[in-house]
């Protein structure tokens, strides 16, 4: 079979941490192509003829590959990577897939990459990915290699304990470098007499030298670790490597996980259920790893803050498996907690007691950081620890003040189900019930939402949607996630990833809104009055705040009828309103306003035309009016994304909004709001080029278009470290829209 080698090195202490491509490297080789697009890296790969245990062949041509002779590098262990059963399964059918773990320590010689014709390297997956729709720099197989080795990855992320196994040492390292083992031996580590070649005769002589009762213990704890790499069960046999006559020595069943005397050896974190918790016992060479938990523990904001601040890990683990958070609870530093989970720590995050924070705190009597973690919204009062018990059950025997105020606090909490506030588009919020605590998903609330309003799930549970949005950024969520999870990693990763946007300013919250995912004939179909205002109040906002460029019949009808909701027929109470500049405002976008005067009393000329109607208008057919009428621009119904255009015209270029729906790309200047260029998904292909944060559009129509403000033989690139987002989004909406005939592009 033809094998394809993923080697995998990670960083330090991804153990714990939410899946991130950029917390992996992955070895690439490079060859000289003799066409114009230059290197092509690809994974390495080889004719396995051998389909018995493959592993000790797949790590010696890794050794090989990698320089061999003391310098190469010796992988853990080999995995097969299963393909995903997709359409592409066929054309790979004649690969396997294997992924080869190494320690983050390990590093290719520098010598031996100069002297390679192969020129191996490690590259950050996170890059490999943004990289992949360049077809220059990758071959097909290997670009569906990186997307497999990345849903691997992540799949083993939502696993609790499956990256450990992934990355441990094997079985086999493990005996021969721990002493305290008792199967541990000289002979385990392969010595070599004076002469420095292997000899039998000398490592049998060696072995002998030992009680024979020490020699049978270690070839039976041997086997029994051997085993646990693989088994579930294992079934002993006492005589094997003894040179014992058989006799009536039963065989031994020993299951998985092993036992204590095994475990204390294979498990390298320590255990705090009986300890005395204290950072001043750490060594100099913890003091420098953990400062963070050094901080915490002393209770000194300032220097905590300073850690966040500088994007310290705030996750990382001592050698008792405790985080900052942790020790902030344990001492009792309320203050610091929140810091801490206001940075994205998680509150059930476990030590090697399998205790959080808030059974710490129950222990010690701490009220004040109780209530702090309780309004956490992803705190699971539920977590029990190693010995099966919660934090309400280590506090309730304990008969101090405190202790009995932490216990009142938990059955309250236990006792109300936790809520979370959703914001409607007209100003208001509706709480609702996290079904299932952190693990409530979007599609849960959105299922609240519609009987809030009473709708039927056909059409609208497609037609609005849960999003998350701060001033700087907002995302609209996919059906399956889970809002809790993206709030708490909202400021110090998404937000820092996504946007320039100070961290600490961009506090989430959920809006209920339309979906962007859907074309404008499905949004057609809405009658609903409580739709129908909810639309109208989103496309309002988004009128007002510029970002629908209009022209000024538009603006005309768009004041007159927000003036006629405001104050119905009542002429002269709209005509007082009118007249001064503020109250503008709220019928005509700020750069309409600048560009033209006597605004007031040409809107209040449209409002009259409506207010000569034979009957009084209804509200509802006002805003969907209003609506119709704004579903007749380019840009209805985009979501906006920031970023900087970047074309041969100086006078376009700059920061701007880029509005993506199921028309097209529209791009607008983010001072003047003029639209600057609007392209229909007919009418360009895109790419992501290797430059990370780019976007780049290729005008593709052959005849030029009136109002055409580019030479469509360059191309347009957009800077944007949303890049990826808006391009998923562009080819979701360009396959709705395909084939299907969509509004009139016109440019303002």
């Amino acid at each position: 079979m033809e094998v394809i080698l993923a080697v995998v090195r990670p960083k330090q202490n991804v153990s714990g941490q939410d899946y991130r491509a950029k917390l992996y490297d992955i070895l690439l080789l490079d060859h000289k192509n003799v066409d114009r697009h230059g290197k092509q890296k690809y994974f390495p790969s080889f004719h396995l003829t051998v389909e018995k245990e493959p592993r000790d062949l797949i790590l010696s041509h890794l050794y090989t590959i990698t320089g061999g002779d003391h310098v190469g590098i010796k992988g853990e262990r080999a995995l097969i990577v299963p393909w995903t059963k997709d359409g592409q399964r066929s054309s790979l059918s004649r690969f396997t897939l294997y992924c080869i773990p190494i320690s983050p320590r390990d590093k290719l010689n520098s010598v031996f990459v100069d002297k390679s014709p192969n020129s191996p390297g490690f590259y950050s997956l996170e890059t490999l990915l943004h990289s992949l729709n360049s077809s220059m720099n990758f071959p097909p197989p290997t670009k569906t290699c990186v997307m497999q080795i990345d849903k691997w990855l992540k799949e083993k992320h939502s696993k609790p304990g499956a990256l450990e196994l992934v990355f441990r040492s094997r079985a086999d390292f493990r005996v021969k470098f721990t002493v305290s083992n008792p199967a541990f031996l000289p002979i385990s580590m392969g010595l070599s007499d004076s002469t420095g070649s292997s000899s039998t005769l000398y490592l049998r002589t060696l072995m002998s030298d030992f009680p024979e009762e020490i020699r049978i213990a270690a070839n039976e704890y041997s086997a029994k670790m051997m085993a646990i790499e693989k088994c579930t069960k294992v079934v002993m046999n006492p005589l094997f490597g003894t040179n014992l006559v058989p006799g009536n020595r039963p065989l031994r069943t020993v299951p998985c996980p092993p036992p204590d005397y095994i475990k204390s050896v294979t498990n390298s974190r320590k255990s705090s259920l009986n300890s005395s918790i204290d950072p001043d016992s750490y060594s100099l060479e913890e003091r420098e790893l953990y400062p963070v938990h050094m901080f915490a523990a002393k209770g000194d904001v300032s220097k905590v803050r300073d850690c966040i601040s500088r994007h310290y890990q705030l996750a990382m683990r001592d050698p008792y498996g405790w985080t900052p958070i942790h020790f902030a609870a344990w001492f009792g530093y309320e203050e610091i907690v929140q810091m801490l989970l206001n940075a994205g720590c998680s509150p059930n995050v476990l030590n090697s007691d399998d205790r959080t924070p808030l059974h710490l705190s129950a222990i010690k009597g701490y009220p004040a950081v109780v209530k702090v973690l309780l309004n956490h919204p992803e705190l699971d009062i539920n977590l029990v620890d190693k010995k099966g018990r919660t934090a309400f059950e280590m506090c309730e025997q304990k008969f101090s003040l405190e202790h009995k105020e932490v216990a009142k606090c938990l059955v309250k909490a236990a006792r109300q189900p936790r809520q979370i506030q959703v914001l409607t588009m007209d100003g208001n919020s509706i709480s609702l019930n996290l079904i299932d605590g952190a693990n409530t998903t979007v599609q849960q609330l959105n299922q609240q939402m519609l009987k809030e309003f009473n709708m039927p799930e056909i059409p609208y549970a497609d037609i609005f949607t849960i999003w998350i949005c701060s001033p700087s950024l907002e995302l609209q969520l996919k059906p399956e996630h889970k809002p809790l999870e993206h709030m708490s990693s909202w400021q110090y990763k998404i937000v820092g990833n996504l946007t320039d946007g100070d961290p600490t300013q961009e506090e989430p919250h959920l809006k209920w809104r339309r979906n962007a995912k859907i074309s404008l004939i499905v949004e057609r179909v809405v009658d609903h009055p409580h739709a129908v205002r909810l639309l109208f109040h989103e496309a309002k906002q988004n009128y007002i705040n510029a970002f629908y460029p209009c022209k000024e019949p538009d603006v005309l009808l768009f004041g007159s009828i927000l003036l006629y909701l405001s104050h119905s027929s009542d002429q002269q109470s709209a005509r007082s309103f009118v007249s001064t500049h503020r109250n503008l405002q709220q019928l005509v976008p700020q750069p309409n306003l600048k560009s033209k005067s006597n605004w007031g009393n040409r809107i209040y000329h449209k409002y009259r035309d409506l207010c000569a109607k034979d009957q009084p208008l209804r509200t509802q057919v006002l805003q969907l009016e209003f609506l119709n009428n704004c579903r007749n621009l380019t840009v209805y119904g985009s979501a906006f994304f920031t970023g900087d255009l970047q074309t041969g015209n100086p006078r376009q270029q700059g920061k701007c909004f880029i509005a993506v729906n199921d028309v097209g790309i529209h791009i607008i200047n983010f001072q003047s709001r003029v639209m600057l260029h609007s392209y229909k998904y007919s009418e360009i292909n895109w790419i992501l080029p290797n430059e990370y944060g780019m976007l780049e559009l290729n005008v593709v129509r052959s005849v030029p278009r009136q109002g055409d403000r580019h030479n469509s033989l360059n191309p347009l690139k957009l800077r944007t470290k949303q890049a990826g987002t808006i391009n998923h989004l562009m080819k979701k909406l360009s396959r709705i829209t395909y084939g299907i005939m969509t509004r009139p592009l016109s440019v303002e």
